[in-house]
């Protein structure tokens, strides 16, 4: 599907919002908390050489929370599309705080929201979303460890190649995907804590416990979550649809599945994402995958394997397995119809939660009971998410049969949960 964005877009004054932000004023004749954020977006959004600003399609402030007395401010902001081919909204999560002189806001990115995020209370920013948000703030991650938006082991037409989201501007960090078929439901490419964009609903964004976060737009009948809502990998995110909550346009029934390292959007071009490696063409909305010897194109059925490495099979647990305090939690995964013994690199995914990761140990054990060591306690490790691939020589166990993760709680006052973990040969 190809999209082009107008020579001109038409020229709206929303430069005033920003000027008014960026000028100390009396607390009496501060701009309101709407005022401020569009001013934000709007400074951000010229900033990084976009012209949606200018547009005239209109904005967003919706308030998902905020503290009793008022002082603090969470939810989700937008600068709405025009509705034509190759626009889509621009939008972000925001924190506020009220200050003497006014509102404070943070965009998602920025210093701003780091700083406030960290600084707001429970009930407006949770525990679990600083450590999130913090997890995603200068990440150095390379491995996506993500699945397709779709059941593994189905097969979706890419209808749309590596594209920017919003068509043609790079990065091309967007695939445009199709069942065509009865079954339209867009899945959740890894857990992580959801978020609903626009007041409309159809546009999910997920943001990953790995530092990279996932976009969804064109969502019907779509789930409706209390913002940071944690979703699991496959989990139900809504239906493709040509649905437009927030602008631009829509030719067929598809998802537009994006990808951003942290806040900022990332080239699909040499990254893993379902078994795949995509590719560029010469133009937006060509290139493709390839697994292996196998190359698809545009138009081509994309069959999703898993958050997995180009080549192997990837066998997977998504049940949740309590690891109580003191205590140890054992998960399985039965491998078949891989010969002979596992690979000298076996790729072990483990998506564990704790109160204090580092009372973890993990352990991965064979068919045979033999034990291979994951992670070793660390007690001055305080996070409370290990999201992480290893890699291990398992070649003295035979590949079939059936595997356990094995995590064990070495300290006190701590307990958490195995959330998936997966094998891939």
């Amino acid at each position: 599907m190809r999209h082009r964005l107008p020579g001109i877009l038409a020229s709206v004054a929303l430069a005033a919002a920003a000027s008014v932000a960026a000028t100390p004023v009396s607390a009496a004749a501060a701009p309101s908390l709407d005022e401020v954020v569009v001013g934000a977006m709007t400074e951000r959004s010229t900033a990084e050489g976009s012209r949606l600003a200018s547009a005239g399609a209109g904005t967003e402030v919706n308030v998902q929370r905020k503290s009793r007395d008022g002082a603090w401010v969470f939810g989700s902001s937008v600068i709405k599309a025009p509705q034509i081919e190759g626009a889509y909204p621009e939008s972000w999560l925001f924190v506020a705080k009220r200050e003497a002189s006014g509102w404070r806001v943070g965009l998602d990115g920025s210093p701003a929201f780091a700083e406030l995020a960290q600084g707001a209370p429970r009930e407006v920013v949770s525990a679990g979303e600083k450590t999130t948000f913090a997890a995603n703030v200068g990440t150095q991650a390379t491995a996506t460890g993500l699945s397709l938006p779709y059941p593994v082991g189905a097969s979706w037409r890419i209808i749309g190649g590596p594209h920017g989201w919003s068509g043609q501007p790079r990065p091309w960090s967007s695939l445009d995907l199709d069942s065509r078929a009865a079954n339209r439901d867009v899945l959740a490419a890894q857990s992580g804590r959801a978020y609903s964009m626009c007041s409309n609903g159809g546009h999910i964004r997920v943001i990953h416990d790995n530092g990279w976060t996932t976009e969804y737009y064109h969502l019907l009948n779509e789930i409706q979550p209390a913002p940071g809502t944690q979703v699991r990998m496959g989990q139900y995110l809504g239906q493709t649809s040509t649905r437009i909550p927030c602008g631009g346009s829509a030719g067929s029934n598809h998802v537009h599945f994006a990808l951003k390292k942290g806040s900022a959007w990332e080239p699909l071009q040499d990254k893993t994402i379902g078994g795949w490696t995509y590719f560029e063409g010469s133009s937006a909305y060509g290139g493709g995958a390839r697994r292996g010897t196998a190359t698809r194109y545009v138009g081509d059925w994309l069959e999703n394997f898993g958050p997995e490495t180009p080549g192997g099979r990837t066998f997977e647990n998504l049940d949740d397995v309590q690891v109580p305090d003191l205590g140890q939690g054992e998960s399985s995964i039965t491998v078949s119809g891989v010969a002979g013994n596992a690979p000298s690199a076996l790729s072990v995914f483990v998506d564990v939660h704790h109160g204090w990761r580092g009372d973890v140990r993990i352990d991965l054990v064979g068919p045979t009971g033999q034990t291979y060591r994951l992670k070793d306690p660390a007690p001055n490790d305080n996070g409370t998410i290990l999201h992480e691939t290893y890699t291990k020589d398992a070649s003295g166990s035979p590949a079939n049969g059936t595997w356990k993760l094995r995590v064990t709680d070495v300290d006190t006052n701590h307990s958490g949960y195995i959330d998936a973990w997966s094998l891939t040969f």
